[in-house]
């Protein structure tokens, strides 16, 4: 209801005067079944016996507690307030910078305990019990007993937890006091230097600065979050990250303060950027940065929330978000390498002829992914003219892929020829684009385009060209037919016209176009794209070649035994917060033995041979789904396959998520294969040629 709105906290932005230390950050919340904190003796609604849809529950992002709305007043009373995310510019003293756990009660509680290393008592239903106490800095916890958990720990200052080299202490950021109104102030009778310096200070007044700590340990980790991309995901990680970070680290980009965030932060050593969104996502922040002029430039991660993901797929960070924890991204953020990339303006200059109705600006003047103009444009221009009128429709990745499928053809575009490219590094291009006839021209920055196709082809086969790099200073210039543009989807790639520096476009005719998936209209006009600078991203990096066993720091095996398990993606929603019942329900497919250093891409390769081996067991699409977190599996995205290595995920046994509900009775075929075992050197070759082959995806 409209009456509780102002209950719902903001999270954390740069320019809010009003903030206080201590103040929970209320989130809507579904969490209907669980108790309110305040427990049975304090609550409102148990009080007073109120039914429970009468009142609503919020959630804090921070700390994790549930209450009732009508029991915040009696919170505020018993004055339990949420983990303190800065100091007050008052405080001078060595103890007021200290931080201290900040003990939290809980009626559920996942891992095991700190002191005894026994897990905590599980309930099918919410316990009004209080099992275990934990901080919600650094995510000890303990039984809720006096052997546990003792009284001293109380005062003890928190470490800040296994993220400590990315989170930014409270410590770091101070609440400054506002300056006096200078009405309010004694008059002076002499114009001196300090009144007109004084006077300055006032207009550029900010209600918080940093005061960091230079530590070749630490990489802060500055996440912007776009909540809208993806259908939505990105509420759900903005949650996530000002649950395991310092929720004044973590921007909502549709609340605004990005300039004044990168402002505040700009003098933080070995600052890290994470971009969460989509390709456009990044685009935003890396504008933002050039206006800047941050030196150095912080590195910017990508953790994909859009349909397209292109920039995401080429830095390693794979073709969309699914269910990674978010502890597991921060420390690929943190361990990633700094590459750069290519980043190109383009200039326009409209031509003295009327310009058709509908024609639109440029909607940018730099690009970081590729440019084009044609058929692909205006496929992309039909998809944000019908979200724009129906946005409700627009609510998952799937539904927006499936947008895109469905275009038709205009009549225009099978007899539409190009108007002249006039130079690309002073060559004439344009008596072959009017000879092949193309229906779209893209000038490519990155390997990646069109949702993970590679229109420029493998990597070993270029002819007179260059393999293809987001770091050259070079761009390239591909046409395509409806034919080729069709083909990418299974492979295919266009015609390679040039590797250049610099282009002169020239179109006669009102033509779509798209500068890194933003589509227009453009009137006839000359277009200049040149390069602008070079930006600082992060890569998500490989593993070391010998990773440890999930519980032995040492041994790396010579092979692995394996048991394939599969799960359908229907139990998996249900149920991946339960690993023992997952595991209890999961079907059976055979054994793989492989190398101890094998990742997941090689592991992927034998399990196809077992699936090809038992009859019953034929799957069109899985994905791999691995026990690396300590509560429940979680997925792995087919295009960062081998970025894992299997001793990283499981010890043991791995499992395989089908997209399709299998059938019960599924399972080893009596009398078929079910062992698979990786082929010694002399096969190796023939192990490489199947993996090239088209195969079901995991």
């Amino acid at each position: 209801p409209t009456e509780l709105s102002h209950l719902i906290t903001l999270p954390f932005q740069p320019g809010v005067e009003n903030a206080v230390n201590g103040d929970h950050l209320w989130m809507e919340t579904s969490c209907s079944g669980e108790l309110c904190y305040l427990g049975e003796d304090t609550c409102v609604q148990m009080l007073q016996k109120i039914p429970p849809l009468s009142y609503y529950t919020r959630k804090c992002a921070a700390c994790k507690i549930v209450v009732h709305t009508g029991c915040m007043e009696q919170l505020e009373k018993i004055n339990f307030r949420c983990k303190p995310t800065f100091r007050e510019g008052g405080s001078r003293t060595l103890r007021d910078n200290i931080l201290r756990h900040h003990w939290v009660h809980r009626r559920r509680q996942e891992g095991k305990c700190r002191q005894c290393g026994k897990s905590f008592q599980q309930k099918f239903f919410h316990s009004k019990e209080i099992i275990a106490i934990s901080c919600s800095w650094c995510k000890q916890a303990f039984h809720n007993k006096v052997t546990c958990f003792m009284l001293h720990q109380i005062e003890e200052p928190c470490s800040l937890g296994a993220h400590a080299g990315v989170i930014v202490p409270p410590s770091w950021i101070i609440k400054v006091r506002k300056p006096q109104n200078s009405a309010r102030r004694k008059k002076r009778t002499s114009f001196k230097r300090r009144t007109s310096k004084k006077g300055l200070d006032e207009s550029k007044w900010r209600p918080f600065m940093l005061k960091p700590l230079p530590s070749p340990l630490m990489k802060p980790i500055l996440v912007f979050v776009n909540p809208k991309s993806g259908g939505n995901q990105g509420a759900k990680v903005l949650q996530m990250f000002m649950w395991i970070l310092n929720p004044r680290q973590v921007f909502d980009l549709s609340q605004g303060g990005l300039r004044e965030a990168l402002e505040l932060y700009r003098k933080v050593p070995n600052l890290r950027i994470l971009a969460c969104g989509g390709d456009g996502t990044v685009g935003w922040i890396l504008s933002a940065l050039d206006e800047l002029q941050m030196n150095p430039q912080p590195p910017v991660a990508v953790l994909p929330l859009g349909t397209g993901n292109d920039l995401a797929r080429t830095l390693n960070w794979g073709g969309g978000y699914t269910d990674e924890p978010v502890s597991k991204v921060l420390c690929h953020v943190e361990d990633g390498s700094v590459v750069q990339l290519d980043r190109w303006n383009l200039l326009v200059e409209k031509s003295s002829a009327q310009p058709e109705e509908g024609t639109q600006k440029l909607p940018l003047n730099v690009f970081n992914n590729y440019f084009s103009l044609g058929f692909d444009a205006h496929v992309t221009l039909e998809f944000h003219e019908s979200r724009e009128a129906n946005p409700e429709k627009f609510n998952s990745r799937f539904r927006n892929k499936m947008f895109y499928a469905g275009v038709s053809v205009p009549d225009d575009f099978l007899s539409f020829l190009f108007p002249c490219l006039s130079q690309c590094d002073g060559t004439d291009l344009t008596p072959k684009i009017q000879e092949l006839k193309f229906q779209c021209i893209v000038f490519l920055n990155i390997p990646r385009y069109c949702a993970g196709t590679m229109p420029w082809g493998n990597t070993g086969d270029h002819r007179d060209f260059e393999p293809q790099r987001h770091d050259d200073g070079c761009i390239e210039v591909i046409g395509f037919t409806m034919a080729s543009l069709a083909a990418l989807q299974v492979g295919g790639h266009g015609e390679r016209l040039h590797q250049c520096r610099e282009v002169v476009l020239t179109t006669y005719k009102t033509v779509p176009v798209q500068v890194d998936g933003e589509p227009c209209r453009l009137a006839p006009s000359t277009l200049r794209i040149s390069l602008r600078n070079q930006a600082n991203m992060v890569q998500k990096s490989k593993r070391r070649t010998s990773v440890p066993l999930l519980n032995d720091p040492h041994a790396v095996p010579d092979r692995l035994r394996l048991r394939v398990n599969r799960i359908s993606l229907q139990e998996y929603d249900r149920l991946q917060y339960d690993k023992e019942r997952l595991r209890d329900i999961s079907i059976p497919v055979g054994i793989v033995v492989v190398r101890g250093d094998c990742d997941l891409e090689t592991c992927r390769l034998y399990i196809d041979r077992l699936q090809e081996a038992n009859v019953l067991c034929c799957i069109t699409a899985c994905s791999f789904s691995a026990a690396t977190s300590a509560d429940r599996f979680y997925r792995i995205d087919k295009a960062q396959e081998h970025l894992h290595f299997v001793t990283e995920i499981c010890q043991d046994e791995v499992f395989i998520l089908d997209h399709e509900t299998p059938v019960a009775s599924q399972g080893s075929s009596t009398g078929m294969p079910d062992l698979v075992v990786e082929p010694t050197a002399s096969d190796l070759a023939e192990a490489t040629s199947f993996c090239s082959q088209p195969h079901p995806a995991f």
